[in-house]
């Protein structure tokens, strides 16, 4: 299994376990509220956007069509309250996406057997708008027309280096044999799991041993009289280091793939919207907890969708505010003064404060009056789920879910989140995490 491949399995593995936790939590309610349904509703979002970049239809396309189910129950303001149908769906899907979840790590072919689950919730979804006598305001079916494919234009600037360099220009077959396969082919594929129980052992014993190391130190400094002494601690110095770089390649990764990741997003979004943008990769060798990275990978397939759907321009409104008729979207990965630090830029049109407030004012979300609102807050309420300057909504955006997503699995992971914007210039997301 590839690195892109691994990303996915971890990351639909914990969302498959927060989903479950969610049942588990609610299970003696005895309707579903406008809570659970925000934190399902977050759940599959992400499983979808996953599953949708690494082409894995058995699975998006299920979670696509659940997500529509929410969607009318959270923009109707529709509590829950056949428990026993919804709860029969929930766990047919659960069930169905651990099955494929784990035929995905065992390399096993995926089938197309997901038709019933995906009846069995558009039945009840057709029952619900007869019932409640409601039309589904959204527009939940995105368009499969495709514009011709232009070349994928991603560029990856070493983390040690200032220059930018040269971009390659991609043949059809390079791009062939660069494109990850949806599917593994070899059986032998397997995932080996390590337990945090073993990890967090072997960082209990490294810092014994650093502290003995410090003890020895100390005794031997100045002691140059002792040889043998003096190569003792020189081989225990050694043998610190070989276990320290040991216990990073265990436990901690690259940014790499998560890097390739969005270059698919990007693509992806490029071709479908007809918006010519590139992508500027910094410092993805940076490393992370492999844990953390996950949740992080998720929030930052949120962060440049929004940066290419509601950011970048289209050509021609680029080329009437002077601008190249190419958007930037930088993305940099960094470790400084003991922080990870990752940050999204683009040269877009910026945050519209105003159309902030409104989609807030709509939803009964404001906690005072406009005016008297600061921008730093204005900005802040795109955190709040329901809000959204999208009018019509897509596979990208336009749900209120995106930014919401991204709150919750950086905090999750004790980071925070910091958004600036210049209206007609761009916007900048910085997320920081402690090491």
């Amino acid at each position: 299994m590839d690195s892109m491949m691994e990303i996915f399995y971890e990351e639909a593995v914990s969302l498959t376990n927060e989903l479950n936790s969610i049942i588990t939590n609610y299970k003696d309610c005895q309707t579903y509220n406008a809570d659970y349904i925000k934190k399902v509703f977050r759940v599959i979002h992400t499983m979808k956007a996953d599953s949708t970049m690494m082409l894995i239809d058995t699975i998006a396309v299920p979670s696509r069509v659940l997500e529509s189910l929410l969607v009318f129950f959270r923009n109707n303001k529709i509590d829950i309250t056949d428990k026993e149908c919804f709860d029969k769906i929930i766990v047919n899907y659960t069930s169905y996406i651990s099955e494929d979840i784990e035929k995905f790590a065992k390399g096993e072919k995926l089938e197309q057997n997901h038709k019933d689950l995906e009846d069995d919730i558009k039945n009840y979804l057709e029952r619900l708008k007869k019932e409640y006598n409601k039309e589904e305001n959204e527009d939940t079916q995105p368009s499969h027309e495709e514009p011709a494919k232009k070349p994928r234009q991603v560029y990856y600037i070493a983390a040690d280096t200032e220059s930018t360099p040269v971009p390659e220009k991609k043949t059809e077959e390079k791009k062939a044999a660069e494109k990850p396969k949806a599917e593994p082919q070899s059986s032998s594929s397997e995932v080996v799991l390590v337990k945090q129980d073993d990890i967090d052992r072997m960082y209990k014993s490294i810092k014994h041993y650093n502290s003995f190391m410090e003890t020895l130190e100390m005794r031997f400094k100045g002691d140059k009289s002792i040889e043998i002494r003096h190569k003792d601690l020189m081989m225990l110095k050694n043998i610190k280091h070989e276990l320290s770089v040991a216990a990073d390649h265990l436990t901690k990764s690259d940014f790499v793939a998560v890097a390739q990741k969005m270059e698919l997003v990007v693509d992806e979004m490029s071709r479908t919207l007809n918006k010519p943008v590139k992508l500027i990769v910094r410092g993805s060798h940076s490393l992370v907890e492999k844990s953390k990275r996950e949740k992080i990978s998720s929030a930052l397939v949120h962060v440049i969708r929004n940066a290419v759907d509601h950011g970048i321009e289209d050509m021609d409104e680029r080329d009437r505010m002077g601008k190249a008729p190419v958007g930037i979207v930088r993305l940099g990965f960094e470790n400084k003064d003991g922080k990870l630090i990752i940050s999204v830029e683009d040269d877009g049109a910026g945050i519209d404060k105003d159309a902030v407030l409104k989609s807030a004012k709509e939803n009964n979300l404001l906690k005072k009056p406009e005016e008297e609102y600061t921008e730093e807050e204005i900005i802040n309420l795109l955190f709040v789920s329901g809000v959204s300057t999208t009018e019509k909504a897509n596979d990208y955006s336009g749900r209120g879910v995106g930014m919401d997503v991204i709150r919750h699995n950086i905090v999750s992971l004790g980071g925070s989140i910091n958004i600036t914007s210049n209206y007609g210039f761009g916007t900048k997301v910085v997320m920081k995490f402690d090491m």
